[in-house]
């Protein structure tokens, strides 16, 4: 008897998770993201039948179903897929919001404050430039980057979906 009502309780505290999830929504903030059948960075990616990937658009909000681990599980075109946390952002529906405590805080941004600024895939002036197709990345004098932490001499800050690090000297806290 014991063991049914613990299931029981198990049982609704579930339903009651999948329910709260219901009208949550995140927005894909990266470029070509892939769409995973579980949430693992090992996992089978959502393919066309060819074999090639299918990437959901930046800026694209998905149903959210619920979180597992550093996944969100969203519905993709009918299908139930997962998308790292780190290429999607939390949007509020009405009451629902798929939020995780950290979300709550005011998003913070690193305003670029030099020319030519050199964005890099670690915290160090030895660290490897970002490129894409072979061609340094420079953000814009002025422009906004989302601020995620310190890391020393630099912020460690989201540019599209991509981790990377900006020079303290040539960037400011807002």
């Amino acid at each position: 008897m014991k063991s049914l009502k613990s299931f029981l309780l198990v049982a609704a505290f579930s339903l009651c998770s999948v329910m709260a999830w219901a009208d949550a929504q995140v927005v894909v903030t990266g470029n070509n993201v892939r769409l995973r059948l579980a949430p693992s960075l090992n996992s089978q990616t959502l393919t066309y039948s060819n074999g090639v990937n299918i990437h959901p658009k930046k800026g694209e909000k998905l149903t959210c179903t619920g979180k597992t681990g550093d996944f969100y599980q969203v519905i993709y075109k009918g299908q139930k897929v997962y998308i790292a946390k780190q290429y999607a952002t939390p949007v509020s529906t009405g009451n629902k919001t798929a939020a995780t405590p950290a979300a709550n805080k005011s998003q913070r941004y690193v305003v670029v404050t030099g020319v030519n600024v050199r964005l890099r895939k670690s915290p160090s002036i030895k660290g490897a430039i970002y490129t894409v197709n072979q061609a340094p990345v420079y953000p814009k004098k002025g422009e906004r980057i989302k601020y995620m932490e310190d890391a020393g001499d630099f912020y460690k800050v989201n540019y599209n979906g991509n981790y990377l690090y900006i020079s303290k000297q040539f960037s400011r806290l807002e």
